[in-house]
């Protein structure tokens, strides 16, 4: 899989093949857990809706996503 792109500091741009875990995982780095993960690409999925849809498996390459603010601790 490509490396995701980033135009800004706040957004990633899904390659060919790519999806919502491979950009939050690439995002996170790679020290992130399988747990990590899981539970951050719903987050992104939501803070997207409006350019994913409502299937994130539906990801097009190309499509510019909003990273979303941390979860408060």
């Amino acid at each position: 899989m490509g490396t995701p792109t980033r135009p800004d500091r706040g957004t990633v741009t899904a390659g060919p093949g790519e999806t919502l875990w491979h950009l939050v995982a690439a995002h996170l780095g790679s020290a992130a857990t399988d747990w990590e993960i899981a539970r951050e690409w719903p987050r992104w999925h939501q803070h997207n809706l409006s350019r994913i849809g409502a299937e994130p498996g539906q990801l097009r390459p190309g499509t510019v996503l909003h990273i979303p603010p941390p979860t408060p601790r």
